[in-house]
């Protein structure tokens, strides 16, 4: 791929409060409910990758510029919210609550009609951007990008011809139950590739499998032909099926069936965190907002981490953990562990500001291996759950 001129671009970041890492807003902004449910009717629309400015509809600009070894800058900043997720005592290791709460409907939630105020900033430097990952598949193998456009559902990808790939928009789900599966049920998820072929095709691979390719199915005319599937905590997502061949592909790499798993694509719907499960966070974390969350992530649409957070962890490991472990969309070049603990706002090349709005409590997940599918039942956590402070090593969910 030809270097672009702005791969070198300064990145700056400010902080204050530190923690998990979701989608925010480079301008200050105000926008009603209705622009933003306009604005998801017309998401497929191509972003303008001519004049990165952000759209009067979203909290974050469409064009990345964070793609080379740019520059960070940072501003300390005074107040700070709590690192303890309200769920670390309550659901160690993020395990299902047993019974799911009735859940109010849409019209009883409360609706958030303000994006996050971007403060006046003073940015400083405090580091380089290093590498860049999507996931397609949610708990998939990650996909590493030299150039992607930032939305408020996450990172997306278009290639000239193909299909427009976008981070956690596939997810595996039970067919009995409808729930949500990741690496912690199989680790060897973790091995599967998603790729676009065509304009309308994608493909399934994974070592010592034949791929599989099969056409992303279309929008649905009638809503109520959508899959009703689980997430955390029995949230319910909606998606819609891939068809036989890929669930006969996925069932066979990963439980050795022919049947019991499935594939569903993303409907584009946006979650709503002032409901249960998540109704809880927004009393602590209050600069969470339904904006916030990507499509099949746990919570937050984006998540960053740091070179030396993950350096200092392994000189404790007797076995260096990889970053992509910890899954991140955005690796920083940092000189000082854990200072993206932190940061509140950061700013990415001239045009992409987003914001940390929540620490992510880690589960079994990060104990696999990404290239052999190999889950460590202790390790790195056991590590982790040693340090005086509460560390995250990165900043969302998924």
């Amino acid at each position: 791929m030809q270097e672009h001129p702005y791969w070198r671009s300064t990145i700056a970041i400010t902080c204050s409060f530190v923690v998990i890492f979701a989608a925010a807003i480079w301008t200050i902004r105000k926008t009603s409910h209705e622009k933003r449910k306009r604005s998801r009717t017309n998401d497929s629309k191509e972003p303008d990758k001519v004049n990165a400015n952000v759209n009067s509809e979203s909290n974050i600009t469409n064009k990345n510029e964070i793609t080379g070894e740019e520059d960070v800058n940072v501003e300390e900043k005074e107040e700070r919210n709590d690192k303890q997720s309200p769920n670390d005592k309550e659901y160690p290791n993020h395990e299902e609550r047993p019974n799911d709460e009735e859940r109010p409907n849409d019209e009883e939630c409360p609706k958030d009609d303000t994006i996050a105020e971007l403060p006046d900033p003073k940015w400083e430097k405090v580091g380089q951007i290093q590498e860049l990952y999507m996931y397609p598949l949610k708990s998939g193998r990650g996909k590493n990008v030299r150039e992607c456009d930032f939305t408020e559902y996450g990172m997306k990808l278009d290639d000239a011809g193909k299909f427009t790939l976008r981070d956690r928009m596939f997810l595996v789900y039970n067919e009995e139950t409808g729930r949500f599966q990741t690496g912690r049920q199989y680790p060897t998820l973790i091995l599967v590739s998603l790729s676009t072929v065509d304009e309308n095709k994608v493909k399934l691979e994974a070592v010592g499998m034949p791929s599989v390719i099969f056409e992303v199915p279309k929008n649905l005319k009638d809503a109520s032909e959508a899959v009703q599937c689980k997430m955390w905590w029995g949230e319910p997502v909606k998606c819609i099926d891939c068809g036989t061949e890929p669930a006969e592909w996925l069932s066979r790499f990963l439980t050795g069936t022919t049947s019991g798993l499935r594939l569903g694509y993303t409907m584009m719907d946006r979650r709503n965190v002032f409901v249960d499960p998540w109704k809880k966070f927004t009393q602590v974390y209050r600069t969470l907002r339904s904006e916030d969350t990507g499509l099949f992530s746990d919570l937050a649409s984006y998540m960053l981490m740091t070179t030396s957070s993950v350096e200092q962890l392994n000189e404790k490991l007797e076995t260096p953990v990889s970053t992509l472990q910890f899954r991140p969309n955005i690796l920083v070049s940092t000189q000082q562990p854990f200072e993206e603990d932190e940061w509140e706002w950061i700013k990415i090349g001239e045009r992409v500001v987003i914001r940390n709005v929540k620490p992510c409590s880690r589960c079994k997940l990060v104990g696999v291996n990404p290239e052999n599918g190999v889950m460590d039942k202790e390790e790195p956590l056991k590590t982790l759950k040693s340090y005086d402070e509460i560390h995250y090593l990165h900043r969302a969910h998924g």
